[in-house]
């Protein structure tokens, strides 16, 4: 006979929602014949060379315990990345490696956020950089990014307002879903801020390589000074299509690196030596593949664009960023998931519910274009046809 779970479960962990872009995606991935653009990857394989310094690590044995804060190859040279795009002076003490952005945010948040902090997170946003302060028992309130025509924009007095008796900040710019950055001026305001209020900043940078204006886009990496409450929180998965590898690192002030390095080992202990191997290639290799990718992405948007911008009751945001189309639908109801699934039926495609990345999200969809670019006209023509002749009830 099967004997009930024991009634002491994390009340916290129970209470966890579901995320509804899985639920999309598992229904969808039952279906044939479906385009997903539901999963925030393109489908660009690694490029070999990254590959192909993984397997030599490998043929070497490089499969045994690494330093919890990754090796100091690697940190170096996102070191010297970084000093490059951001005009700064870090070294290896400033940079930790981690088992993906995931895990960044995880040990950032551990790192300065405990039960009961009052955490203010800037939305629409991934739902895991909500998830991750209320796993951690934090009070989390979100702050909505507000909607000016087709753009985003952030409004600093709102957020300096709620943020005054805040523990930490959390941003992620470039933004997923929306595409939207925060300006060099608004990184500086809020740097200011957190110096002056000694709030906690926990910045979420994985796009940061996927804009269209520049090499990168504007960063807290610019303005962080050795005493500064800032954690910048970056991944190996989008800029050089590495999702599968889970491969991330943290930039920040060296005095707190020993205390993350050891919240590591109770994590993860460290992450694999051969992972790292084809990640110190990506960051000394792999400018080139970022410009090809870019360059393939920037054709993509104005493929959404063309398609997508003239619709009656749809609204297609302004895209300076990411791989995502953020679209308003006039009338979808706060959980689009039954229309997301008639889409996935009748339209052969599948994109992701507005309402799983937080306040601001619902009567939205997110649609990734990191697909081949023929795949994406067809998704594209489907996506233009349901909308044109589905409206919400």
């Amino acid at each position: 006979m099967d004997r009930p779970l024991p009634p002491a479960l994390s009340p916290i962990a129970q209470q966890l929602s579901e995320s509804s872009i899985r639920t999309i995606a598992n229904f969808g991935m039952t279906q044939a014949d479906v385009i997903p653009l539901w999963f925030g990857e393109s489908d660009i394989p690694t490029p070999d060379f990254i590959r192909q310094a993984a397997a030599h690590g490998l043929e070497q044995g490089d499969t045994r315990y690494t330093p919890n804060n990754g090796i100091p190859a690697l940190r170096t040279a996102l070191a010297e990345y970084q000093n490059r795009l951001y005009d700064q002076q870090f070294d290896q003490h400033n940079i930790v490696v981690t088992v993906s952005g995931t895990n960044a945010v995880m040990l950032a948040a551990q790192t300065c956020i405990s039960a009961g902090d009052k955490v203010v997170v800037i939305t629409p946003v991934f739902p895991t950089l909500f998830a991750v302060p209320q796993l951690l028992g934090a009070k989390v309130e979100q702050l909505q990014l507000s909607q000016n025509g087709h753009r985003f924009e952030l409004d600093l007095d709102a957020l300096f307002h709620a943020a005054k008796d805040a523990k930490a900040i959390v941003i992620n710019s470039p933004n997923n879903p929306t595409g939207w950055c925060a300006t060099k001026e608004q990184i500086e305001a809020i740097c200011e801020f957190a110096r002056r209020e000694n709030v906690w900043v926990i910045s979420d940078e994985v796009y940061a390589r996927h804009t269209y204006e520049g090499d990168s886009a504007p960063s807290f990496c610019t303005f962080m000074r050795e005493s500064d409450p800032i954690i910048v929180c970056n991944s190996f998965s989008k800029a050089w299509c590495m999702t599968g590898w889970r491969l991330g690192w943290l930039t920040l002030p060296r005095a707190i690196t020993p205390t993350i390095t050891k919240l590591i080992e109770f994590n993860v202990s460290c992450a694999p030596g051969f992972v790292q191997a084809g990640g110190l290639a990506a960051i000394t290799q792999g400018e080139r593949f970022i410009e090809q990718t870019r360059e393939r992405f920037l054709t993509a948007r104005d493929m959404v664009a063309q398609a997508l911008s003239d619709i009656p009751g749809v609204t297609l945001y302004d895209m300076p960023a990411t791989f995502y189309a953020f679209v308003k639908i006039d009338g979808l109801a706060a959980n689009s998931q039954a229309y997301i699934l008639r889409m996935i039926e009748e339209a052969k495609v599948g994109v992701a519910p507005g309402e799983a990345f937080g306040l601001g999200g619902s009567e939205h969809l997110r649609i990734c274009y990191g697909c081949d670019l023929a795949v994406l006209a067809t998704a594209l023509e489907r996506i233009r046809d349901f909308l044109l002749t589905h409206r919400p009830e």
